[in-house]
């Protein structure tokens, strides 16, 4: 490599020092994903069988999961086609829920998906947020937790009468986070409530 070449190598790093934890950070990261992945293949068992996940913490790496008087029957659509049951190969797969599908589907979906959003933490003016947990409290919706700027938020996210796929969640907070368009999406009269229609 050419002495030219070399300063373009880490062109992506911010001037100045690169940070000393990276690495921990990195790896964090992995873990988070790697427990992420796990929950949302409970979810995505437990939900036929009317045990649906109630709330996920990425710090002390803890869930719950409730049971339900009756299993929603309805079945599962993907537009990937039918949806192996084996972890490996649904983790392998794009298998994101229609609208008409199960509430569990889409919150297993939703968390499967969730990592993406710590790729978007150096993401426009306001970097992106840190993401803390979810919470399920009934079928209806879910807020996606995370931290921003020192100050907690909650994202909402619909699960049932859905009109179209939760698509690219993790991207959608972490662009509206980061571009300071999560203020304006606040829900009144409940603090720090965003409404970002995912």
């Amino acid at each position: 490599m050419g002495k030219g070449e070399d300063r373009y190598m880490f062109s992506y790093e911010p001037l100045g020092e690169p940070e000393a934890d990276s690495g921990a950070r990195d790896a964090e990261e992995q873990a988070a994903a790697g427990f992420l992945a796990k929950v949302s293949d409970l979810a995505f068992k437990g939900g036929p069988l009317g045990i649906e996940l109630t709330r996920l913490d990425i710090a002390g790496r803890t869930f719950a999961f409730r049971e339900v008087r009756e299993a929603d029957s309805r079945t599962l659509a993907s537009s990937a086609g039918a949806v192996p049951t084996d972890d490996t190969e649904r983790g392998e797969m794009c298998w994101m829920p229609e609208p008409g599908s199960p509430a569990w589907a889409h919150l297993a979906w939703l968390v499967r998906e969730l990592p993406f959003l710590h790729t978007f933490r150096e993401y426009g003016p306001e970097g992106g947020p840190e993401l803390r947990g979810v919470e399920a409290p009934s079928r209806e919706w879910a807020d996606v937790l995370v931290e921003h700027r020192g100050q907690q938020w909650r994202v909402r996210v619909t699960l049932e009468g859905r009109t179209e796929p939760i698509e690219f969640p993790g991207m959608v907070i972490g662009e509206l986070f980061g571009e300071g368009g999560h203020r304006k999406l606040l829900v009144e009269g409940e603090p720090g409530l965003v409404d970002a229609g995912i």
